[in-house]
């Protein structure tokens, strides 16, 4: 799940030096997803390099407008880390994903209900699966990250 973007940075260079292969694709909500919009605006999905990107901050990362969702942990209204989340995605072949708040919600009654003692932000990371699910193949290994501690 992604906020500010701090975790999401640290979390793929960690993966990028012990799990090269695995891919980062960084969840907001659909009430508050500036990195989204921001990979969007820069066509990020192409060949650009994030140093190129710095430089265009303020047309690209802009602040959104009236943050909401019940995963109110990752509502900031900026993603202040967004070119290490950026650097992440790109290097691993990630992107980012959107979550509907149907899903947010749906992620955080399923993790309950498995025994994870989260909060709709630390289950956001499902709510991303849940929303890609189609584009996953049975086969497949993933990893979500489930942080902090319900309310």
């Amino acid at each position: 799940q992604v906020g500010g973007g701090a975790f999401a940075a640290c979390l793929g260079a960690g993966l990028a030096d012990t799990s090269p292969t695995t891919r980062l694709h960084a969840v907001q909500t659909e009430g508050c997803a500036p990195l989204a919009r921001a990979w969007t605006r820069a066509g990020a999905g192409g060949s650009r390099h994030v140093a190129d990107l710095g430089g265009k901050w303020g047309d690209l990362m802009t602040v959104w407008d009236d943050p909401r969702s019940i995963a109110d942990g990752i509502l900031d209204d900026e993603t202040y880390d967004w070119l290490g989340v950026f650097a992440a995605m790109m290097a691993s072949g990630g992107a980012p994903v959107v979550a509907a708040e149907a899903d947010v919600l749906r992620a955080h009654s399923l993790a309950r209900a498995a025994g994870f003692d989260v909060s709709p932000t630390g289950s956001a990371g499902l709510a991303g699966l849940l929303a890609i699910r189609q584009a996953v193949d049975d086969r497949e290994r993933v990893a979500v990250v489930m942080s902090g501690v319900g309310r």
